[in-house]
């Protein structure tokens, strides 16, 4: 049993969506987000197209999907009626749902007082997601194979960013002012009333660099800490690679960070360092060990990884996922979507593949006492939190 929300994320996730042009003038006069162009962009798409939809099943549960790119002819097709009601033009999808384009929020056309766009500091991903990137791009020594972000930035292997991050000045103060500016601005948004999944999140800088990532992001932390500890759901989330010195994570919980994630992407090999060579060289085992050392600095069930659904079989996945989970570590997975820029050599996973993961997952974390990661608003390729709230079940 499927509900019929989480079928048509689903669905969505494992042919993607386009929209009519009745439909992209509804996402006009509504003010639908667009492609932030901060992580990807969908494959043969433009920085107009809309980035996410919000779909609410006629209990009104509420979820939020990604609109990824078409991969065959089956995709999702989003239109409208007479009165700009979206509706899927599919056979098999409940018309009785709700669906609507995520809006972009307010602060999104705000200035900070240097006249710089809020945005350039903070974005929101999802519906209820705070996203602070302090860096575009990544400068690992060979990007992960279905990642476009510095396609998207435009050079390869160029860090752009707000702030010096040459070896001998690494004072960015004037970053963190505006930052913080930015924060106090948008924590007050109307798409964090429920929830605000504060997020620091981006790129690598060069692997030899990974001490001074984890330096920095402990800057930001502290820096903002008290503007957003009465809101953000989980406190602060730190998205990164591990430092080379794992004693840095101390470091990292004492600046306020309460939950560290360390995406491998891949769990098994060969598939690892086939497709995640940068973090291959890097070294699995360093990663394995930091999510462990990690346990002991910021409790179980506060260390996350994150893998990309469909770049290896789910079953010996699964069984990395319960590894992690004996080990204090949660786990959970974006489908794989295609991306400008990707080389990937294998398709987006299907329908039975995605709602089967889930499903095995949600017992898993139920098992080991886990709660799935951020809410069903933000994890938009994911459906940990849907298999979690039974809407996916035998």
């Amino acid at each position: 049993m499927i509900t019929a929300e989480t079928m048509l994320k689903a669905k969505i996730l494992s042919h993607g969506v386009s929209f009519t042009p009745k439909a992209l003038e509804v996402a006009d006069r509504v003010g639908a987000k667009r492609q932030n162009l901060v992580y990807n962009q969908p494959l043969g798409s433009s920085k107009d197209r809309p980035q996410e939809l919000l779909i609410m099943g006629v209990d009104r549960y509420e979820t939020v999907v990604s609109c990824v790119a078409p991969v065959n002819d089956e995709h999702i097709i989003i239109d409208c009626d007479a009165s700009d009601k979206l509706f899927a033009e599919d056979e098999n999808v409940e018309s009785d749902i709700s669906i609507s384009f995520v809006r972009a929020p307010k602060y999104y056309k705000l200035l900070l007082k240097n006249g710089a766009p809020i945005t350039d500091y903070v974005s929101a991903c999802g519906l209820d997601e705070m996203n602070i990137i302090p860096w575009r791009g990544c400068a690992i020594s060979n990007p992960c194979l279905f990642c476009g972000t510095n396609v998207v930035t435009s050079e390869k292997n160029s860090i752009q960013t707000a702030f010096d991050l040459s070896e001998d000045n690494i004072c960015f103060d004037e970053y963190l002012s505006l930052l913080r500016e930015a924060v106090k601005i948008a924590k007050n948004d109307g798409c964090y009333v429920e929830h605000m999944h504060v997020i620091i999140i981006s790129g690598n800088l060069r692997d030899e660099k990974l001490n001074l990532q984890c330096e920095l992001y402990a800057k930001i932390a502290q820096t903002i800490y008290a503007d957003i500890v009465d809101k953000a759901s989980e406190g602060i989330i730190a998205v990164t690679m591990p430092p080379k010195n794992l004693d840095l994570l101390l470091k990292l919980k004492e600046s306020g960070v309460s939950k560290v994630v360390f995406n491998l992407e891949v769990g098994n090999e060969p598939y690892f360092s086939r497709y995640c060579p940068g973090k291959s060289a890097i070294g699995y085992g360093h990663m394995m060990e930091a999510l462990e050392r990690s346990v002991k600095v910021f409790g179980k069930g506060n260390v996350w990884t994150n893998f990309v659904l469909g770049l290896e079989p789910i079953a010996p996945l699964l069984d990395v996922c319960e590894r992690l989970a004996a080990r204090g570590v949660s786990s959970s997975a974006n489908v794989l979507h295609l991306d400008k820029g990707n080389r990937l050599d294998c398709p987006v996973p299907n329908f039975e593949t995605i709602t089967t993961f889930f499903r095995e997952l949600a017992m898993l974390h139920k098992r080991f006492g886990f709660m799935p990661l951020y809410c069903s608003k933000a994890l938009r390729t994911s459906l940990s939190n849907e298999a979690f709230d039974d809407r996916i079940s035998l």
